[in-house]
């Protein structure tokens, strides 16, 4: 009898130790919806999906066969902004978004709404051969604790890619 409680002492810990690192671990963000930040959500804006940001693309991903997805930054009403693009020669299917985090300090919605770890805006699903297709664009800070990246897959591979935060 004793080795049976034994076994199941044993799997019990190694349970809690299992459910103790799962509610440890890092969380990704909540189920994404482009309706998180269209139509002016949490800030950010809409745009044309032709919109380009100035000469310097903070971040860039070379997706294969002529496919780029960018982290594009501009100026609107005096302020700097960022978006992702992805842009080349798409598919139906190829999808772009932006995370956002600013953990700290601007949680992004109505009281109750904390972006933590971050915010997916998107994802935005290129519709024809060929289309060019922006995010929405959110003003940027320098504080550390609010950053932009940009995400996307090709419909050819659906392989996530993202960049560094910026």
């Amino acid at each position: 009898m004793r080795p049976l409680r034994s076994l199941l002492a044993s799997l019990t810990a190694v349970c809690a130790l299992a459910a103790g690192v799962t509610v440890a671990g890092t969380a990704g963000p909540a189920q994404a919806a482009p309706s998180d930040c269209t139509g002016g959500a949490r800030g950010f804006r809409d745009h044309p999906d032709d919109a380009s940001g100035d000469t310097h693309k903070p971040r860039r991903i070379e997706m294969g066969g002529g496919i780029v997805i960018t982290l594009e930054k501009g100026v609107y009403v005096g302020q700097q902004i960022a978006f992702g693009k992805i842009s080349g020669p798409t598919f139906p299917g190829d999808k772009v978004w932006l995370d956002w985090k600013a953990d700290g300090w601007d949680q992004g919605g109505p009281p109750g709404t904390a972006i933590r770890p971050w915010l997916q805006c998107g994802p935005f699903t290129v519709q024809r051969i060929g289309q060019s297709l922006t995010t929405p664009f959110k003003r940027t800070s320098t504080d550390p604790a609010y950053q932009f990246r940009v995400c996307g897959s090709l419909n050819s591979n659906h392989e996530v890619r993202c960049s560094e935060w910026w």
